[in-house]
């Protein structure tokens, strides 16, 4: 602090310490702004690229199958629930597909079963969930 500002009035001695503040926030927000242009921006915003696809499949962890519930809504599609109907399942392959930023999920299901030489297809358009039951992750690419 100047000597001035040591020696003077009340109001001197707070009119000095205001202007030494504006100086040190002055040289701080100038410093901000230097930061801010000098970093790179191209790591911060990198765009992905559509569309964007996942897959994924699942076999059964034993050889009498394993079983699969699609939930789609409020309606529920079982495989291995019932023998006749909805056979055990021997593997389930998902993709999900994204066409462009902001569209709905396009998920596409290939369900084979035990006892069929020929698969299930669905194409969903939304969410959908799944419970998977005896049957394990063979691949995915997801992790890439």
């Amino acid at each position: 602090m100047p000597r001035s500002c040591r020696q003077g009035s009340v109001h001197t001695r707070l009119t000095c310490r205001f202007e030494g503040s504006v100086v040190v926030r002055g040289w701080q927000i100038a410093a901000l702004v230097v930061l801010l242009v000098v970093l790179p921006i191209e790591g911060v915003s990198a765009q992905l690229a559509y569309p964007q696809v996942i897959r994924m499949k699942y076999e059964a962890a034993e050889a009498a199958g394993g079983s699969f519930v699609i939930w789609l809504d409020r309606e529920r599609i079982h495989h291995g629930l019932d023998s006749k109907l909805y056979p055990r399942v021997r593997y389930v392959e998902i993709t999900h597909l994204t066409p462009s930023p902001g569209s709905p999920i396009i998920t596409m299901i290939e369900v084979m079963n035990v006892n069929s030489s020929v698969p299930d297809f669905y194409h969903v358009a939304g969410i959908v969930r799944f419970k998977m039951t005896g049957m394990t992750l063979k691949w995915s690419n997801a992790g890439r």
